[in-house]
């Protein structure tokens, strides 16, 4: 009966298999960690703009906001970088696994510790100015879906046109459905970020008085993330309407 040895020698020579040099052996091992601690930098990044993002949302609005909380939350969550996070954490998991005593490690360790990390290093980034910049650039080449007709239900306390004249403590809004309102701004909450102007787009919260007029709460730019945009460049801190 042939040995074991003899089998596995003779199947190395059948194959034409060489053994690897240890530099190269070295090099894969240390790529791949240095590739799994770009990724882990990455997801950290990532949940730094994740945070920064949450940060700066319009809160205030919560409990006004149409269709609900529901919908500001899935307005307001922001989906894209909670998909970097995800795939940049299974990456760092999937390379730190398969280091040298990666197999070592239990599955929970591994992927609580890439959690901790991400947590540790995204906030230690909110300081710096790399979450706006990521920002500015997502909101740039993939803007947030924005519904109009979302905010044209003056039964419901919302309003949405071009700002017509403004006189005083009073706007002429001309409505998206081609109706017009007197809004009274008066008491209304209004971002220092956001100055009306004649011509701009708006969206207004409040209470309809009648059928042309319209007391407001928070008088808000045309897209939601205007503001937010604007804090980021800015690079100022979130502030109460």
């Amino acid at each position: 009966m042939q040995k074991l040895s003899e089998k596995i020698l003779a199947e190395i020579k059948e194959r034409k298999l060489a053994p690897h040099s240890r530099a190269l052996f070295l090099v894969k091992n240390y790529g791949i960690w240095v590739l799994a601690l770009i990724a882990l930098l990455a997801a950290a990044i990532f949940v730094g703009t994740f945070a920064a993002e949450l940060f700066e949302a319009e809160w205030e609005l919560l409990p006004h906001f149409p269709g609900g909380q529901i919908n500001f939350i899935t307005h307001t969550l922001p989906i894209f970088w909670l998909a970097t996070i995800l795939a940049a954490s299974a990456f760092a998991y999937f390379l730190f696994r398969h280091t040298k005593h990666g197999y070592r490690f239990g599955v929970l360790a591994v992927a609580g510790g890439i959690f901790v990390a991400s947590i540790a290093g995204g906030i230690s980034l909110l300081a710096t100015p790399l979450p706006p910049q990521l920002h500015a650039l997502r909101v740039q080449n993939f803007p947030p879906h924005f519904d109009e007709s979302e905010w044209m239900d003056p039964e419901e306390g919302f309003l949405f046109g071009e700002v017509f004249s403004i006189e005083e403590k009073l706007l002429i809004l001309n409505a998206l459905d081609n109706s017009v309102w007197n809004v009274d701004i008066a008491t209304a909450k209004i971002p220092p970020e956001f100055t009306i102007t004649v011509g701009e787009k708006i969206r207004a919260i409040g209470t309809k008085t009648d059928d042309t007029n319209f007391t407001a709460d928070f008088i808000l730019p045309e897209n939601p993330r205007q503001l937010e945009r604007a804090r980021f460049e800015r690079n100022m801190p979130m502030r109460a309407y």
